[in-house]
């Protein structure tokens, strides 16, 4: 089995699922209103997908190594298009939110399996020389999936109708699941039987755990800074400081500032692979991605320019992955093979936690503190990390090689 390709087309998988998602998610909110749905609901359907993905990442890390890439993505894909196809049946049901939740919810469970098992398929594929690389191209992936879906789900609402969109959504992520099914070979779990006694009681008894728990609070902090508060307050920022971009309004220019800043992590994660590779140690990366996580919040937190917050978008957009890749291949480093899945499960879960809190504690604070004090204060989260990064850096000298 050709790995490098196999790597390539789990990446191409990936970045289908996230693009029917992403093609919908600018639609939702206005959406829900307009149907009449009371706030508290729509609220509770925008976070509905994290919700299961919270309940159902563990599972989906210990089913990866039992079932294989192949059936878990394309599973993962379907359960997605159904959940899809539920936002289009509440445009003529009765009972729009119910349907909406119900498909959010789908949508949640289905990305819990796609973003667990692409991420461990890649790292069981892996060795330590191409780990990142490998782990790279998937993060690329799905950094590029959501500003790509953001403008095509708006420009297709706008041209067409939010039918058409969802309709379009779930075509695509279909076409991903029966890509799934066709290009990838049969991948069934690596042998040693971890998964069947026990992963994630493993994890905790590994001797590199320290490591573990490390990577893990890493990918809370940046989903709880950058995707949870910072994406959930652009557009308080954009409205507060009177930035426009293209004549559009608030709403307009804070989703272009989403799609710099995350087509700029894209491009990021596209040049860390082969760097990561050639570093000596994974946690060598993680000192100037902090920095520039930093300085990114900073520049939000202090301009009141357009040209500043775009500069303050691609600086987070740049560090970002900075964090995340290095921190994925150390968990394929520090575990066995047939415990890849478990760890991706608990990053994830993580990842997800942080950033469920990060919107609640964003507006809370934009509201009630004020957007500068609050992004400084994201700034001197990421700062107090760089302390974490040098510890972690002589922790992976001694890093014991996982048992086969």
């Amino acid at each position: 089995m050709n790995t490098d390709r196999v790597s390539r087309r789990i990446a191409a998988i990936t970045l289908i699922g996230g693009l029917g998602g992403g093609l919908v998610f600018p639609i939702l909110p206005a959406l829900g209103f307009r149907l009449g749905i009371p706030g508290f609901m729509v609220g509770l359907i925008l976070a509905a997908n994290r919700i299961a993905r919270l309940v159902f990442n563990a599972p989906a890390g210990h089913l990866i190594q039992r079932l294989g890439a192949r059936r878990i993505l394309t599973g993962a894909l379907a359960v997605e298009t159904v959940g899809i196809l539920g936002y289009s049946a509440a445009l003529r049901s009765g009972h729009p939110a119910a349907w909406l939740l119900a498909g959010r919810t789908l949508f949640g469970v289905g990305t819990a399996f796609l973003m667990v098992g692409a991420q461990a398929a890649v790292l069981s594929l892996s060795r330590r020389e191409d780990r990142g690389r490998k782990t790279a191209s998937v993060r690329m992936a799905m950094g590029a999936a959501a500003p790509v879906g953001l403008i095509l789900g708006g420009t297709l609402a706008d041209l067409f109708s939010e039918d058409t969109a969802f309709l379009t959504a779930a075509a695509i992520t279909l076409g991903g699941a029966i890509l799934a099914a066709a290009a990838l070979p049969p991948m069934a779990a690596r042998p040693g039987g971890g998964a069947r006694r026990g992963g994630y009681a493993a994890l905790l008894a590994s001797p590199n755990r320290p490591l573990l728990a490390a990577a893990w609070g890493f990918n809370l902090l940046v989903f709880l800074t950058m995707q949870g508060v910072l994406l959930s307050t652009l557009v308080i920022l954009m409205q507060q400081r009177h930035i426009h971009l293209l004549g559009l309004q608030a709403q307009g220019t804070s989703g272009i500032v989403m799609a710099v800043l995350m087509g700029c992590s894209a491009l990021a994660a596209y040049g860390l692979g082969r760097a990561l590779d050639t570093a000596g140690l994974r946690s060598n990366l993680l000192f100037p991605a902090l920095a520039g996580l930093a300085a990114g919040f900073a520049v939000l937190a202090l301009g009141h320019t357009l040209g500043l917050t775009l500069l303050g978008a691609v600086l987070v957009g740049l560090s970002y992955n900075g964090v995340t890749v290095p921190m994925l291949a150390l968990l394929g480093d520090a575990v066995g093979d047939h415990h890849h899945g478990p760890a991706v499960g608990v990053n994830q879960i993580f990842g997800d936690i942080g950033g469920s809190l990060g919107p609640i504690v964003g507006l809370e604070a934009a509201v009630n503190v004020g957007l500068t004090p609050l992004y400084l204060g994201l700034a001197l989260l990421a700062a107090l990390g760089l302390p974490a990064a040098v510890w972690l850096r002589g922790r992976e000298r001694g890093l014991r090689p996982p048992a086969p």
